[in-house]
């Protein structure tokens, strides 16, 4: 297969510039123009510039079903070269995606970071010269000097490449291509109509949301008052390191009020809206954005390969694929192209199941159940309500409560193994996330979690159980650089290594001592307390939310493996919102069979992790939706 690094410069200015636009509305946009391409043919070849007038003719000549592409920011040059050159290569690497695992999402991975880290010059590409301005009204002197520093950038990039290829994970270039290939080679249709029927919808409700809210804006902009409205509605708000104290997660790029914003309690959600000034919903600002997009071309899906410290992908380029829950009206608004079906395919309850897994091997009871098919939610409920606890049928007189019920034992089960305490899950309940709201006590939350540490030993134990050997254990090897082995994961040089080479990055994991007049630090936290060193600022850390990272990065792998195989029966996988693939088939009678085979495989027993029951469900339709 023929390798070829290349980067494109082209027209940009004050108010045409991937600072203002998408990099998907930029490519797509008619102002959009190419000035060339820097391309390096083989390795002993150096890189040549092609400018805007030879590259249709070259490009023609070289047979892309046998050729994979390196570029850094792969998904920007890629969509330049499929939407407007029609070319899509065999396959894709992409230095930016490799830095982001490599050295981690905590700090820049830009072409010029990335040089800077293996002591290579900075870019030498003159972007004020050639800014506002089209190729054939650049001098040839400066047309000469935009062509040097693109050479230069692509020359960098392959030797980049060589750098970051001697440690990344071999299998990971495969999740790389899919990951790119998302983006830059778009069927998924968008319902134009009802995307702006649901822009229509989402307005209304705001004003009428917005009118009942009956708080001051006074108690919206004060943190502590607002922090009391979130209380009132049994949302403990979440806090984080200021410059001399803790402060609360109230900023718009804080993962917390994100959060709040996708709540499905609408006073919650209005209230997040108003204290940011929100002009409009964010399903609202979804459904415009992928509105837009679809009246362009097909739905591009940005993801950024392990976008998150725990190895998943973030979502990007202004249109987030992967926070389109179940519920979300969106989804049916996404569409198969013609002739093929759409098929979510989705690992159940993956999470729980690796964390049982690892904290007690196959043989722990929780397993045990997941392996006898009997449903994990209900034991807990039925212990904590003392009458027996099932999953109700539709036309069951106590459905309504039944649901609600095993509700808390679903919450239960998939949140307190993360350490939930009381107050969140009494705020969990509420919103209705886990089953139908419903409002407890904050003294019946908190018998709920005290039931669950009981009944799950090898998870919540003392000293023996999970949380505790990566808080006492795992917490000091991994900030001292200590080698460690921990079941199928093994700890060295500041990282957590999985099976198949990837890791997480724990470079700023540091013992932290506040200072006596430090404020917001819980009485057992006076003494010190793990954290950990974010784009976002330093966050806390300790053994239950180092098992949370462990078991999403753990699942992700288990997920990315199964696309991995699945590509290589001849399915694209379109979209990865986590433990779910949106894969693509065609409509040729075979489907139902072709889905069940991508079933298996999300389902086949782990080598690494010998005993693990999976499971996992899907459907097919026209429509993104179940």
């Amino acid at each position: 297969m023929k390798i070829i690094t290349l980067d494109f410069e082209s027209f940009f200015s004050d108010d045409f510039t991937l600072k203002k636009l998408s990099t998907e509305a930029y490519i797509r946009d008619p102002r959009f123009e190419a000035h060339g391409c820097a391309i390096k043919m083989s390795p002993d070849l150096p890189a040549r510039w092609w400018s805007r007038d030879e590259l249709p003719e070259f490009f023609a000549e070289i047979d892309w079903s046998d050729a994979a592409i390196i570029c850094h920011h792969a998904q920007f040059d890629g969509l330049i070269l499929s939407h407007h050159y029609n070319v899509q290569p065999k396959f894709w690497f992409c230095t930016l995606s490799m830095a982001r695992l490599l050295l981690g999402n905590h700090i820049s991975v830009s072409l010029d970071s990335v040089r800077k880290q293996f002591d290579l010059p900075a870019k030498i590409t003159p972007y004020n010269l050639f800014k506002g301005k089209r190729w054939h009204e650049l001098d040839r002197a400066t047309q000469t000097q935009v062509g040097d520093g693109a050479c230069d950038e692509v020359e960098s990039i392959w030797k980049l490449f060589n750098i970051l290829g001697k440690d990344f994970p071999r299998e990971e270039f495969d999740v790389v291509d899919s990951t790119v290939k998302m983006f830059t080679e778009p069927v998924l249709r968008g319902d134009v109509e009802l995307l702006g029927k649901i822009w229509m919808d989402e307005a209304t409700k705001k004003q009428s949301n917005m009118a009942s809210l009956n708080v001051s804006e006074a108690d919206l902009q004060s943190a502590d008052r607002f922090a009391a409205l979130l209380r009132d509605e049994g949302v403990e708000p979440e806090m984080k390191e200021g410059k001399n104290k803790q402060i609360y997660c109230f900023a718009k790029t804080d993962p917390f009020m994100r959060d709040l914003l996708e709540s499905e309690n609408d006073r919650i959600r209005t209230l997040a809206e108003a204290r940011l000034g929100a002009k409009s919903t964010i399903m609202q600002t979804r459904a415009e954005t992928l509105g837009w997009m679809a009246r362009r071309g097909p739905l591009t899906v940005y993801l950024n390969y392990a976008g998150a410290g725990t190895l998943r992908p973030s979502g990007g380029d202004g249109s987030n694929f992967l926070n389109l829950k179940r519920s979300s009206p969106i989804r049916p608004a996404l569409k198969a192209p013609e002739g093929y079906l759409l098929g979510p395919i989705d690992a159940s309850q993956i999470e729980c199941r690796v964390l049982h897994y690892l904290a007690g091997g196959p043989d722990e009871p929780v397993i045990q159940k997941f392996r006898n098919d009997e449903d994990p939610y209900v034991d807990i409920a039925t212990q904590y309500y003392n009458e027996p606890i099932y999953k109700p049928k539709a036309n069951d007189p106590r459905k309504t409560e039944m649901e609600s019920k095993r509700g808390l034992g679903k919450q239960a089960r998939l949140m307190c193994g993360y350490g939930s305490g009381p107050p969140k899950f009494r705020s969990s309940a509420k919103n209705g996330l886990y089953g139908p709201p419903i409002d407890i006590p904050l003294e019946e939350a908190m018998r709920f979690v005290r039931l669950y540490r009981e009944q799950n030993p090898s998870v919540c134990a003392h000293q023996t159980g999970y949380w505790s050997i990566c808080n006492f254990r795992m917490l000091p090897a991994l900030a001292a650089g200590r080698a460690e082995q921990f079941g199928p994961l093994t700890i060295k040089d500041h990282r957590i290594f999985l099976p198949n080479g990837a890791m997480m990055i724990y470079d700023t994991l540091e013992w932290h001592i506040p200072a006596p007049d430090e404020e917001n630090v819980r009485e057992f936290e006076r003494d010190g307390f793990w954290r950990l060193k974010t784009r976002a600022g330093w966050k806390k850390m300790w053994g239950a939310k180092l098992t949370q990272n462990i078991c999403e990065a753990v699942s992700r792998v288990i997920v990315s493996q199964a696309m991995i195989r699945i590509k290589q029966m001849g399915f694209r996988t379109l979209n990865w919102p986590y433990d779910e693939l949106l894969l693509l088939f065609p409509n040729d009678g075979r489907a139902e069979e072709n889905m069940e085979r991508c079933r298996q495989e999300m389902i086949r027993e782990v080598p690494w992790l010998p005993g693990l029951p999976l499971d996992a469900e899907g459907s097919l339709g026209e429509h993104y939706s179940k």
